[in-house]
């Protein structure tokens, strides 16, 4: 029996089955993070079969159609990064995704899948291809390889076998009774399958997006394209095989047996064998960034050209990545940064982050490396899945599988290519989780910082969404206590009572316990002194605020997440205005939303951008702001009256956030959707006029984030 990743309670995890056979379009497009430069159609003998093509340059790979219960989102995680190395080639089996779904037996067939594939290699002109075969795709790449051999110029196979015959009565009993159970409840052969696909600890999402490939399809259909299959027997071809071709196989592989995949190494003359300890059937969905440099390094080999420094002669460098969403994270950084840079004058720093901290960063004279043109925009992640002023951040962090993924290759690369002396990761979550999962990649001390731990369900009552935030922090505490030494240090951007107390799910530790062992407590972080910006006449006269008038900022932070929060506000200001006349209304979009989207009012002043906003919101009268903690803790810092509005479901700004602005007597947030534009106009103008009473923020929060940093850039870090 497979080891199910959901509690027994739990059926069809997913949600609601649509109807059968079909998903809107959009759940079939294969990636979030590249686009092909071609796709089209293949047509045979009336049947359609969709392809794809990614990337410009390099020798052709292609992916051969596996068993139809899946579609080319199984490859999304690996064809954004093969694509910058090869030219790429994806299809849908018939029977799924933007291929056809022919009526009857006859229809499906071994033949019929190796003569749709190969007429997808001659429409994209890949006359000298390397294929890469998942699962029961070996069968038409072994035959493919064995009567094409001029053709194909390398070969691995994962998870694959070189037969499914018939003859064996105990499987032809087996996968008749398989066969029935797809008849007589779908829902429960999805389940049932997949437990056998994905059976790594910490594996729901894999799961998940399993049973959402096959919604694509339906049980009449699969039951055809699973009699097409079986019966199969390309053993003389595997032996024929000529090119170099690499086995992967995971051992505890409970779809199809380990010996299975050792025998196909076995048939082929010369071919190596990589076992996967421990791993399961999909080893490009479960171990991405692993099978990513396996494939790349065993069709293309060593660079053609490559720098080695010696040691003595490197230069001492820093990498920082910041998280791109909002300017929080990088203004923090550059504060830390800047301290570092007092302790160690000759470090080089380079930033490793994309808009909008990136843009900032360039304004500060800072230097992005240029691999930051290869990372993927996780603000574009985070807009597509979010509601009005509502965004599930558990599911949002959830479902950017495909974005770390990509990100972290581009980190690695980076790494492969260039030595740094230490590496700062603020919230890096990518770089930090594929580092524990693949800790031989770590090459130089890892600082890890966070202003939150753990994730909490935002509905308690919703057992799905507590098993999976209980589940996702198991897996952290997991690694983080199997592999300490991946994290040289982790930093805590705050105090020992900003962490919450609760436990991080059903027999796990308390949050705050496991964060006092875990971490190291720098304080908050702030990017400037509050000292400095005290003089608010000076900061008015500077940004061009008027003595006599009364001064309103409305920011929402670089994603367009926050549009409806400003569209209400805009609407809510007549009536402010109306009370207060002298009021002036700043609306500042960030650089993702458009300026015009904003009725033009007397008063109202819209600004894509203000550079070092917490210099604007030191000297207003009043701030209406999302939820986010760094701009909330700048105005209490520079004691500010404001409003926050936390995005819903949000579990960061609903939870962690205001457990911090407690603390410092400043929890001033409100319910959007519990707040009409009139009632939002009087809850604003009664903060205007109500008297601060915070507790002042700390200011030498970065200087001993840098101590700390320091102290692992000098190999001195268990001095702490």
């Amino acid at each position: 029996m497979s080891q199910r990743p959901y509690p027994e309670s739990f059926r069809n995890v997913v949600g609601d089955l649509p109807e059968a056979g079909r998903l809107p379009a959009e759940h079939l497009k294969p990636f979030e993070t590249v686009e092909p430069v071609a796709e089209g159609f293949v047509e045979r003998a009336g049947v359609r079969i969709g392809y794809a093509v990614w990337g410009t340059s390099g020798p052709w790979l292609a992916f051969p159609q596996p068993f139809q219960i899946a579609h080319m989102r199984l490859w999304r995680t690996v064809v954004p990064y093969l694509s910058r190395y090869f030219r790429v080639v994806t299809c849908d089996g018939r029977g799924n995704g933007r291929s056809d779904r022919p009526h009857g037996q006859a229809a499906y067939s071994l033949d019929e899948f190796h003569a749709d594939f190969v007429a997808v290699l001659d429409a994209v002109d890949a006359h000298k291809v390397a294929l890469v075969a998942i699962s029961a795709a070996s069968l038409i790449s072994l035959r493919l390889a064995a009567e094409q051999p001029e053709r194909i110029t390398h070969l691995i196979v994962a998870g694959g076998m070189a037969e499914i015959r018939m003859d064996d009565p105990q499987r032809a009993q087996m996968i008749e009774a398989d066969i029935e159970l797809m008849r007589a409840d779908w829902p429960g052969y999805l389940d049932a399958f997949m437990g056998s696909v994905v059976t790594e600890p910490h594996s729901t999402k894999g799961f998940e997006d399993g049973v959402r490939h096959a919604w694509a399809t339906d049980a009449q259909t699969l039951e055809w394209c699973r009699r097409a299959w079986l019966g199969s027997d390309v053993t003389g071809h595997a032996r024929l095989v000529r090119c170099p071709t690499l086995v992967i196989h995971g051992d505890d592989d409970r779809r199809v047996p380990y010996a299975r995949g050792k025998a196909v190494h076995e048939l082929i003359p010369g071919a190596k064998l990589l076992t996967i300890g421990g791993g399961g059937h999909i080893p490009s969905a479960r171990d991405p960034a692993f099978f990513n440099r396996t494939v790349r390094e065993f069709v293309l080999g060593a660079p053609p050209e490559r720098t080695w420094v010696r040691a003595v002669g490197r230069k001492k460098k820093a990498l920082f990545i910041s998280s791109p969403i909002g300017l929080g994270h990088v203004q923090r950084d550059l504060a830390i940064a800047r301290e570092l840079r007092k302790q160690h004058g000759d470090l080089e720093i380079d930033w490793f982050t994309v808009d909008p901290a990136a843009r900032y960063l360039e304004r500060e004279g800072e230097r992005l490396h240029p691999a930051t043109k290869k990372l993927a925009n996780e603000s574009r992640h985070f807009e597509g899945v979010a509601g009005e002023h509502d965004l599930h951040a558990f599911f949002a962090m959830r479902t950017m599988d495909e974005v770390m993924t990509t990100n972290f290759m581009t980190f690695a690369d980076l790494m492969d290519a260039e030595h740094y002396d230490i590496v700062v990761g603020d919230e890096a979550w990518d770089v930090d989780h594929y580092y524990h999962e693949n800790p031989e990649l770590k090459r130089q001390p890892f600082v890890f910082l966070t202003d939150f731990v753990g994730c909490l369900p935002m509905n308690k009552e919703d057992e799905r969404e507590a098993h999976l935030c209980a589940d996702r922090n198991a897996e952290s505490l997991e690694q983080v206590g199997r592999y300490p030494h991946v994290r040289d240090m982790s930093l805590f951007v705050g105090n020992r009572e900003d962490v919450v107390e609760e436990p991080f799910g059903p027999g796990l530790p308390g949050i705050r316990e496991w964060t006092d062992r875990n971490f190291c407590y720098c304080g908050y972080c702030l990017p400037f002194d509050p000292a400095a910006l005290a003089d608010t006449d000076r900061l008015r006269a500077r940004h061009g605020y008027l003595p006599h008038e009364k001064v309103a900022i409305a920011s929402v932070g670089g994603t367009a997440v926050g549009r409806h929060l400003l569209k209400r506000i805009a609407e809510a200001f007549p009536r402010m205005k109306t009370q207060v006349p002298e009021l002036r209304l700043v609306l500042v979009t960030g650089p993702r939303l458009p300026t015009d989207d904003f009725a033009e009012q007397p008063g109202l002043q819209v600004r894509p951008y203000l550079h070092n906003l917490y210099e604007h919101l030191a000297c207003c009268d009043l701030a209406l702001v999302q939820g986010g903690l760094s701009t909330c803790m700048e105005l209490v810092a520079t004691r500010r009256p404001f409003l926050s509005f936390p995005l819903r479901n949000h579990f960061e700004q609903c939870i962690h956030v205001r457990r911090r602005l407690f603390n410092y007597g400043a929890d001033n947030s409100v319910d959007y959707h519990e707040t009409s534009p009139d009632e939002l106009a009087e809850r604003a103008l009664a903060a205007m006029h109500r008297s601060v009473r915070y507790r002042p923020v700390e200011t030498d929060g970065a200087a001993r984030a840098a101590a700390r940093i320091a102290q692992v850039l000098e190999n001195r870090w268990w001095a702490k």
